[in-house]
């Protein structure tokens, strides 16, 4: 009886598609933005997603821009999954369909050349009014700009050279989370492949910060175990500080 309770409030929070219009329903718009390139901004950003869609309905995920690096793009990580291939070959190209898998709306770049690829924005517009986007909570995983976001969550890998990087993107958020100033959005600090303390100790006083939550590093092994499994890691492994976020945003709504 939930599960069929569930489903018909999925239904309910994506009619707007459904039906051409658009519902005027409160949303909540969340921006994951790594302090430099490979901080796990993307793992943060489709976890943080998938446990929502656990916990509520109405989730989506937006890839707010393309990834270098096409094999640790979203498209691919998915695609392991043949549940996600059945959807993509039901969706087709440009059918404007919802492309629900694991209860989140999934709007994602298809990779060129990909056949069958879920409903995507390549060769659009990145949308940049993310309130117009279906869905009552949607995650956007780095956005071009702090514009419309409700939430910033920075993700900070500890690896010394990875900060020094990402310095700039750091100053940035660090203007956003000032008090008063003309962009201010309340930023929530995460510290991503944490060890045993040390690393974040020494982070939190280099950087001059507390983080807010803590995301323990995964052993290379989850990742593999989880690919072959035709599976996501967030499903294999534990992921108490994206637990723990997913709750905040929802407390925070």
């Amino acid at each position: 009886m939930e599960r069929l309770f569930f489903r018909e409030k999925i239904k309910q929070d994506y009619r707007h598609l459904e039906e051409g219009v658009m519902l005027d329903r409160q949303k909540f718009v969340v921006g994951v933005i790594g302090i430099g390139a490979g901080a796990g901004a993307t793992f943060t950003a489709m976890g943080l997603a998938f446990r929502l869609g656990e916990m509520t309905s109405g989730v989506t995920y937006l890839e707010g821009q393309p990834h270098g690096n096409e094999c640790v793009s979203p498209y691919r990580l998915l695609a392991v999954d043949r549940d996600f291939r059945r959807t993509a070959e039901k969706n087709g190209h440009g059918t404007g369909r919802l492309n629900l898998y694991k209860k989140v709306n999934w709007q994602i770049y298809e990779p060129e050349g990909a056949e069958n690829a879920m409903q995507s924005h390549r060769g659009q517009e990145i949308p940049t009014d993310f309130r117009q986007l279906p869905g009552r909570i949607i995650i956007v995983d780095n956005p071009l700009s702090f514009d419309d976001l409700d939430l910033v969550v920075a993700v900070i890998d500890p690896f010394p050279p990875r900060i020094s990087a990402g310095l700039e993107t750091y100053k940035k958020i660090r203007e956003v989370a000032a008090k008063g100033g003309p962009q201010h959005r309340e930023v929530l600090w995460l510290i991503n492949k944490s060890d045993e303390g040390m690393a974040r100790r020494e982070t939190e006083r280099f950087l001059k910060l507390k983080f807010d939550f803590e995301q323990r590093l995964l052993p290379e092994e989850v990742f593999y175990k989880a690919a072959y499994n035709c599976s996501q890691p967030f499903f294999m492994s534990e992921t108490e500080g994206l637990d723990r976020l997913a709750a905040k945003i929802i407390n925070s709504i």
